[in-house]
């Protein structure tokens, strides 16, 4: 009943490329699943996420193995964390390029998208994913290849 809801009204993703989300709709949840995976830790890796947690996360995620609700609850503190930081640092700067304010843009955007990951598979959490994850980097083409590839 998700996705048949999610197939009829319009998604973030969609507003970031058509193509892609064209391709998720076809797509197998196991496909979704994993492109919204490589989508994730690409954000992870690029926005220097490096607690252990996340990366225990990441792990458990690739293996197929359950997750932690403390781990989960560990990622979103760590997500509230880099908000705040981020909310903070933007108030604070005269400058929207800020290093600091989008570095820490970056790592709660990385956050979140693994938070969608960890859902239960579905065309929203996939897409919300790989939205957040697109959002959390510079060249949006690596994440879309990443994507893509796991799409096939």
């Amino acid at each position: 009943m998700a996705d048949a809801e999610a197939g009829r009204r319009m998604m973030r993703l969609e507003t970031l490329s058509e193509d892609l989300m064209i391709r998720l709709r076809q797509a197998c949840p196991s496909q979704r699943r994993i492109a919204a995976l490589a989508a994730c830790a690409y954000a992870v890796e690029y926005a220097q996420v490096h607690d252990s947690a996340v990366l225990s996360v990441l792990g458990e995620l690739n293996s197929a193995r359950g997750v932690a609700a403390s781990a989960i609850e560990k990622v979103k503190t760590l997500l509230e964390q880099a908000d705040k930081q981020y909310f903070d640092l933007h108030d604070a700067s005269d400058s929207s390029e800020d290093i600091g304010c989008l570095a820490a843009f970056s790592r709660a955007r990385a956050l979140s998208a693994m938070l969608f990951v960890v859902e239960e598979e579905s065309l929203r959490s996939s897409s919300e994913a790989i939205y957040e994850a697109v959002s959390a980097v510079d060249d949006a083409s690596a994440i879309t290849l990443r994507v893509v590839s796991a799409l096939v």
